[in-house]
């Protein structure tokens, strides 16, 4: 107990700064985190965060549970490293469609955006639903901020820059679309549509509620 304690005060176990000429990639102490994460969210998405305890995050981890104290203080440190790993996960699968379509083809890498958008959703549902429906989190907040709307407010600029569409404010118009794509996924998983019949939808829907008046 008393090296817990030495631990969770964080006198020990610091990550070192790399060594000049290390080689590049993840260092060792950066998948140790990643794979207590990675156990936490498994945990937490079958369990429920109340349910799991420190002991099985390690176990399932495969490290001693004085390494979980190393990177986290305590359990409830994992839900915002949690959710900025969603939040990561998220925009990478956004980002890597859009570039995927040519430089000018607006209307193509809005419509691969909302495709990634929706698919990410789906596929990480669960563990969108431990990160951010807790009891931590506020009722209502802005959403103008947060980076995956900015991401989009700034295709939707690019887009209307271009003659694209026609959008006055774009970062309204992009919070707008999130929270449409947010409620209509969350419909699409509660009554079985699939991936693909919602995504169609949203970008039929957005690319003529944005287009440009004859």
């Amino acid at each position: 107990m008393a090296i817990e304690r030495f631990v969770r005060r964080g006198r020990v176990g610091r990550a070192r700064p790399r060594p000049s000429g290390a080689p590049v990639g993840p260092r060792r102490a950066d998948l140790r985190r990643a794979t207590l994460l990675a156990a936490a969210g498994t945990l937490f998405e079958t369990q429920g965060v109340e349910a799991t305890t420190v002991d099985e995050i390690a176990l399932l981890a495969g490290v001693a549970k004085g390494t979980f104290y190393h990177y986290f203080e305590t359990k409830a440190d994992l839900i915002p490293a949690l959710r900025e790993r969603f939040s990561d996960a998220f925009m990478t699968r956004v980002k890597r469609a859009v570039n995927a379509c040519g430089a000018g083809d607006w209307h193509g890498r809005l419509k691969a955006w909302i495709e990634a958008a929706v698919m990410a959703y789906f596929d990480m549902s669960a563990l969108h639903d431990v990160v951010f429906h807790g009891a931590e989190m506020p009722l209502r907040q802005a959403m103008g901020d947060i980076p995956v709307v900015l991401d989009l407010a700034a295709l939707l600029a690019g887009g209307n820059a271009a003659g694209a569409w026609a959008v006055r404010d774009a970062r309204e118009v992009a919070v707008i679309m999130f929270h449409g794509l947010h409620g209509a996924t969350d419909e699409a998983i509660v009554t079985g549509r699939t991936v693909d019949e919602i995504a169609t939808l949203l970008s039929a829907l957005y690319l003529r509620m944005i287009a440009v008046p004859d």
